[in-house]
């Protein structure tokens, strides 16, 4: 059985690998084709990566859209300290960077919801990281399926 497979737009959780049908044969529900699994495997493990992500914030997507705002507006905080040339960007644009860095001035970056989200992030790119790892060095489906289950 198989902890989490992401298949296409679909997870799956406890899915058993094959069954067996009336007739005695084989039925596999995942890819045998150790290429193709192995891809399999990296999608589900990004996915898994986001969805811890997403957990982090409680599943609350505003509070995931303000954690990418404030992270681009401290971005542009910190470019704007480097004194950049704006004279290529159109009226919009100056406005839009103006605007960013005087959030970034307020505080509006200087978050704990932004830390949150960054250690998150970190901690799961870092660990799920070595698991796309020990998916692509595997040698067999079962390897691959260990993998899976660690998740």
């Amino acid at each position: 059985m198989i902890k989490v497979i992401k298949l296409g737009d679909s997870i799956y959780s406890g899915i058993e690998e094959k069954s067996i049908d009336e007739k005695g044969n084989e039925i596999w529900n995942i890819p045998t084709d150790l290429t193709k699994l192995k891809a399999i495997a990296v999608d589900t493990i990004n996915w898994v990566a986001g969805d811890r992500v997403k957990k982090a914030v409680q599943n609350n997507i505003t509070l995931l859209n303000a954690s990418n705002s404030k992270a681009i507006v401290l971005l542009g905080k910190i470019i704007n300290s480097l004194n950049p040339d704006l004279s290529k960007l159109t009226d919009n644009e100056k406005n839009a960077f103006d605007k960013m860095v005087a959030l970034g001035n307020n505080g509006y970056a200087d978050s704990k919801l932004l830390n949150t989200m960054m250690d998150s992030v970190t901690s799961n790119i870092t660990s799920l990281s070595k698991k796309i790892a020990d998916v692509q060095n595997a040698n067999s489906t079962d390897d691959v399926i260990k993998i899976l289950n660690e998740l």
